[in-house]
C-alpha cells in the first residue's frame, strides 16, 4: 500500500541497522567489471594475467568521515574495489603513490589496475585518495604519515559498514597492506598507526608490503633529494616543502625565501590554484635559493628536515610480518631506505621483517610490476579463501531519487520496498530519521530542508541500504 509521509509529522528513535554507521556517508558504484573487462584492463598495465584465476569486480566510490591534521572531522574520499565471490573475503589496503593533481584519484577512477589486481584475485580492495585530494578541499597533506594512516584506516572502516549493511559481505579478518612510492610510506604509517594505537583487535594485519617508499623521510631520502647536481623529479621536493608549510607553517613566509624569480611566482601560482606542475630544473640551484639549499643539504637540524622527521616512519618495532620491496638502482627514492628500516626493526627484535630487492635493475618505473607481482603473490599465499560453502554474488538494491536536486518533494522508485529513511548534513548530523514497517515509502515531504547539500539513506525490507548525495535548493 502506497504510503505519502510528511518528513515534519513522523520521526522515529535512532537504532535501526542503517543508522548505527560511523564512518560512511555515501558509496556510489564507479564500475561493474566482467571477468575478461578485468583481466584486458591487467594485460593493459603489464600485468601477466595468464596465472591469474581472476573473478568480476564492481567498485565504488565512498565518501567517508575522518580527522585531519588538528584532529577534527572531516570529510574524504577514496575507492573500494569488491570481488564477485563470496560473503567473507581477505581486504587489501592499497595505498596509492604521488598523484598531485587532486580529481586524479582512486574515487573518480584513477588507480583502476591497483584495485582490479588485488580484487580479481579475491580480495576485497580499499585505496584512499588521501586528504587534500578527492572530495577533501584544500591542498593534499602530502607524505604526512598521521593523515595518511587515518584515512586509510577510515575507509576500511567506511567500506566494512557499506559492505556489511548494502552488500551483506564482511572482512574475514585478514587484512592486508600495500602500497608504492608515497603509497610506500603511507602503507607503513597505516602499518605503524594500527601498532601504536592498540588497534590489532580492530585490524588483524596479516602481512604489509610497502613498496619503494621513503621511510626515513628526514636523513636517508632528504639526502637522497639533494646528492649530486641533478634531480629528476624536483617538483616532487617542492610540493613536500609546500605540504610542510601548509601543516606546520615553519618553513618559509613567502615562497620568494626559497626560489628563485620567475620560480617563486610560478610555484606559488602552482601550489595555490592546483594548476598542472610546472617544469622545473633537475638542478635544484637553477631555481632555489643557494643559500636554502645549502643549508638543507648541511645542517641536520634545518626547519625542513626536522617537519620530515615527524613523519618518519622506519623507527619502530612491528610484530607482523613485512616485507620491504625495493629496486637497488632506483632513481627517486633511494633503497637504503628499506635496508636501514630492515635493520632497525630487526635490531629491536622484530619477528619477521624482510628488505626485499625484487629488480636489481629497475629504477622507480620499472621497480613497479615486478615489486607489485611479489606482494600480490605472497598475500595469496596466506590469505584465507572463500569458505566453499557460501558462493554468492551480491549488488545493491536498484533505487532512484528524484528530482535531484530538489525543492520541495522527493520521489523514491525503487525494485524493493523501502521501509527506512535517514537524511544528514554533510557534518554527519541527523536531521530526519523515518521508519514504517508495513507501508511502502516513495514520497516525502522535504520542504523544511534549508538550502543546501544532505546525504540520504534508504533501507529495504531486504536490510539493504543504499546512501546517495541530495542537493536542496
Amino acid at each position: 500500500m502506497k504510503s505519502k509521509l510528511l518528513l515534519t509529522a513522523i520521526t522515529f528513535i535512532m537504532g535501526f541497522q542503517f543508522l548505527q554507521a560511523q564512518y560512511l556517508v555515501s558509496a556510489t558504484q564507479i564500475e561493474d567489471r566482467t571477468i575478461a573487462q578485468v583481466q584486458t584492463v591487467l594485460d593493459n598495465g603489464g600485468w601477466e594475467t595468464n596465472s591469474m584465476i581472476l573473478n568480476p569486480v564492481i567498485s565504488y566510490s565512498i565518501t567517508y568521515n575522518t580527522t585531519d591534521v588538528l584532529g577534527n572531522p572531516t570529510i574524504a574520499s577514496g575507492a573500494l574495489y569488491v570481488p564477485q565471490l563470496c560473503d567473507m573475503l581477505p581486504l587489501v589496503s592499497y595505498q596509492h603513490g604521488t598523484q598531485l593533481n587532486s580529481a586524479w584519484v582512486p574515487s573518480t577512477g584513477y588507480f583502476e589496475d591497483r584495485g582490479l589486481l588485488y580484487a580479481g584475485n579475491g580480495f576485497i580492495t580499499t585505496l584512499p585518495d588521501y586528504l587534500g585530494m578527492g572530495v577533501n578541499a584544500g591542498m593534499q597533506h602530502y607524505f604526512h604519515a598521521e593523515t595518511e594512516a587515518t584515512a586509510s584506516i577510515d575507509l576500511i572502516r567506511a567500506s566494512k559498514e557499506f559492505l556489511l549493511n548494502s552488500l551483506q559481505i564482511s572482512v574475514n579478518d585478514q587484512v592486508f597492506l600495500s602500497g608504492m612510492s608515497q603509497g610506500g610510506h603511507s602503507t607503513m604509517a597505516v602499518h605503524k598507526y594500527i601498532a601504536d594505537h592498540n588497534l590489532e583487535n580492530e585490524f588483524n594485519v596479516v602481512a604489509s608490503a610497502p613498496m619503494s617508499g621513503p621511510y626515513d623521510l628526514s636523513m636517508t631520502q632528504m639526502d637522497f633529494f639533494f646528492e649530486g647536481e641533478n634531480f629528476p623529479q624536483t617538483g616532487f621536493v617542492v610540493y613536500l616543502f609546500a605540504s610542510y608549510q601548509n601543516i606546520y607553517g615553519n618553513l618559509y613566509p613567502s615562497y620568494d625565501y626559497y626560489y628563485d624569480p620567475p620560480y617563486d611566482a610560478i610555484i606559488e601560482n602552482w601550489i595555490t590554484n592546483g594548476t598542472a606542475p610546472p617544469a622545473l630544473p633537475n638542478n635544484y640551484y637553477e631555481f632555489m635559493q643557494d643559500s636554502v639549499v645549502d643549508n638543507i643539504v648541511n645542517n641536520p637540524n634545518h626547519p625542513t628536515r626536522i617537519d620530515a622527521s615527524y613523519n618518519d616512519v622506519y623507527n619502530w618495532n612491528p610484530q607482523e610480518s613485512v616485507r620491504m620491496l625495493y629496486c637497488t638502482m632506483d632513481n627517486l627514492v633511494t633503497f637504503e631506505n628499506a635496508v636501514l628500516a630492515e635493520d632497525i626493526m630487526n635490531g629491536q627484535g622484530a619477528p619477521d621483517v624482510e628488505a626485499v630487492d625484487v629488480f636489481t635493475n629497475g629504477d622507480h618505473f620499472t621497480c613497479f610490476i615486478p615489486a607489485t607481482t611479489y606482494s600480490l603473490n605472497w598475500f595469496n599465499s596466506l590469505k584465507i579463501a572463500c569458505p566453499l560453502s557460501v558462493p554468492v554474488i551480491k549488488t545493491p538494491p536498484k533505487i532512484m531519487i528524484y528530482p535531484n536536486p530538489i525543492q520541495s518533494h522527493l520521489m523514491i522508485a525503487s525494485d524493493v520496498p523501502i521501509v527506512e529513511i535517514n537524511i544528514r548534513e554533510v557534518s554527519g548530523r541527523s536531521v530526519f530519521e523515518l521508519a514504517d514497517s508495513t507501508n511502502i515509502i516513495d514520497e516525502i515531504d522535504v520542504s523544511f530542508l534549508h538550502v543546501g547539500i544532505y546525504f540520504i539513506t534508504l533501507l529495504t525490507d531486504e536490510n539493504q541500504s543504499k546512501t546517495v548525495k541530495l542537493i536542496k535548493k
